[in-house]
């Protein structure tokens, strides 16, 4: 080491230091693609849905089934349009470490939030299954004499509960992936004072 070291060219140095930026914004990107995927899919389903719920409604269906349609219809919607609520911070693209650990951070928070709306938003559909499969149970009872029919709810019913399920340990993970985050971006600015 010499007599005179330069402390200034130590301080740029570290302040420019971008750690492993180039993997994590590789995963960045794999993150946003995987985001324009899920909202994608989330508009294919709804172009599914609406026209076949329309063909419903024109049929000679029950009531109790064109009310069914007709629920999952609002929720669908509802659901998609919280699906592009939750996530419209995340949009661009970080260019450095600060700009990237806060958005790392509006991406975790993003993750509690869209796991809190899951476990309401299945818990209400959910609750919305149980009633309709019990007003029909009730009056229209030769709908669950079919071979399948109360298989299919108890089956949509166990789907609903293991999503539920998943969506609390999702938030749960968020969360504390959030606090690591937060204290990453903490020590980032420590080292820049």
């Amino acid at each position: 080491m010499s007599e005179k070291f330069d402390w200034d060219e130590a301080v740029d140095q570290w302040q420019s230091h971008e750690p492993e930026l180039p993997s994590i914004k590789r995963n960045m990107r794999w993150l946003s693609w995987r985001m324009k995927a899920v909202l994608a899919l989330d508009i294919v389903g709804l172009m599914v849905l609406l026209p076949f719920a329309f063909f419903i409604f024109q049929s000679e269906e029950s009531t109790s089934i064109k009310i069914w349609f007709s629920i999952t219809c609002v929720l669908a919607v509802v659901g998609v349009y919280f699906d592009f609520y939750l996530r419209r911070e995340l949009w661009q693209q970080p260019t450095n470490t600060k700009e990237l650990l806060n958005h790392m951070i509006k991406r975790e928070k993003a993750g509690v939030r869209i796991g809190q709306f899951a476990v309401v938003y299945l818990g209400i559909f959910l609750v919305i299954l149980i009633s309709w499969a019990v007003s029909v149970w009730f009056l229209e009872q030769e709908r669950f004499e079919g071979e399948y029919a109360l298989l299919s709810v108890v089956c949509g019913s166990v789907i609903m509960l293991v999503s539920i399920i998943m969506s609390m340990v999702y938030k749960k993970r968020k969360q504390k992936r959030l606090q690591q985050v937060e204290l990453e971006l903490e020590k980032f600015l420590e080292a820049d004072k």
